[in-house]
């Protein structure tokens, strides 16, 4: 009789194991599933903005991008990481700022804070409008924080933290990452979904410590020139969409064999100035981020990037959260744009062109306190 019973036993104690086993098998295979059907669904969503969306100087023609193109250059999120924020990000987590340095470091951003709010004082109640245009802002409600990205300037990284953030940057993600088959910022924005409700999004960013970065406005515009115009290898989308374009209007000497097939970054400026098409890589600080409607908390710099990461990590602790985990990389050769680098690009730019582009970025100038004068 007892032999019968420990027979039985051992027979559920299977008949549990099987069922745990194959439920979790099916579970696996749905999520392979989903995720099959999410890339497919990305890549034909951006072929279909890709086709439908006109552009007012291109022809129809130029606005096609095969199926092929699309799925080879979806790399186009990732932005080179530049290799100054990728060592500060992995090196430096654990370094505790003093308690002076820490009380210096929030007099000078708050001195930041400051200076834009009395700078945008002296806008109109229209300029200040967020309209539909709302800043597309990834709300981390969990970890209390909110981030404006703005591309040129470290986004690369902070996607990457924000996807350790939301749990989603697993060996499975990187390796779709690797094949072109995902972009990072797709899943990020997926995991922090937007609000269609203006109201409901305000609310959430009050709970947040919200912050943004940015860079001297010229050296954003070279390393976005350099990263998507200057060189078409690798880069066949943005020659598609912009360079063939600009290289057409605004070459002075189309048939000349000794000019290459890129803008150069003369042409490129003058795209700007003439045509104010604002692609979200060189797209202006105020127009991106809204800083006169939305009070950020934290305004890093590139300049002064190491003592202003390690300020916001330790304040907000992020540190404990984003650990050292450099599995993801895509530095591009010609990406690391200095201040010399820039002063060598615009040694041959003429001094109206300049004076135009800063009067197109004029705001951002003033409101993050950036100046001409070493250029």
């Amino acid at each position: 009789m007892v032999h019968h019973t420990d027979n039985k036993s051992l027979w559920l104690k299977l008949m549990k194991f099987l069922h745990f086993y194959i439920k979790n098998k099916i579970i696996l295979l749905q999520k392979k599933i989903i995720l099959q059907l999410l890339i497919i669904f990305t890549i034909l969503f951006t072929l279909l903005i890709t086709l439908e969306k006109p552009w007012h100087n291109l022809n129809k023609e130029n606005n096609k991008v095969e199926a092929y193109s699309i799925a080879k250059d979806v790399q186009q999120y990732t932005e080179q990481y530049d290799q100054k924020l990728e060592n500060i990000i992995v090196s430096n987590l654990d370094i505790v700022l003093s308690s002076t340095e820490v009380t210096n470091k929030r007099i000078e951003l708050n001195e930041r804070r400051q200076k834009i709010r009395n700078i945008c004082k002296n806008y109109t109640d229209k300029e200040l409008q967020l309209n539909n245009n709302f800043p597309n802002i990834i709300i981390d409600t969990k970890h209390g924080i909110s981030w404006c990205p703005i591309y040129k300037v470290g986004s690369s990284t902070w996607m990457k933290n924000f996807a350790i953030l939301a749990g989603i940057l697993t060996d499975t993600t990187m390796n779709l990452i690797h094949q072109n088959a995902i972009q990072m910022n797709t899943i990020v924005k997926q995991a922090f979904p937007s609000d269609l409700n203006l109201n409901k999004t305000l609310k959430k960013l009050r709970a947040t410590k919200k912050f943004l970065i940015v860079r001297h406005p010229f050296e954003r515009l070279l390393s976005a020139y350099r990263d998507k115009l200057e060189h078409i290898n690798g880069r066949e989308y943005y020659y598609k969409r912009f360079g063939r374009h600009i290289t057409y209007k605004y070459r002075k000497h189309k048939n000349s064999t000794r000019t290459k097939l890129e803008p150069t970054f003369e042409e490129f400026l003058k795209f700007i100035v003439h045509e104010k098409y604002f692609d979200e890589h060189w797209a202006p600080y105020y127009d991106t981020c809204k800083p006169c409607m939305i009070h950020y908390d934290y305004i890093l710099k590139f300049e002064t990037f190491q003592e202003d990461h390690r300020f916001f990590m330790q304040e907000t602790g992020l540190k404990y959260y984003l650990y050292k985990k450099n599995g993801f990389k895509n530095i591009n050769p010609y990406g690391r744009t200095t201040s010399n680098l820039l002063r060598k690009y615009l040694e041959n730019i003429p001094k109206l062109l300049l004076q135009k582009i800063y009067k197109i970025y004029e705001k951002d100038f003033k409101l993050f306190s950036y100046s001409l004068d070493l250029y």
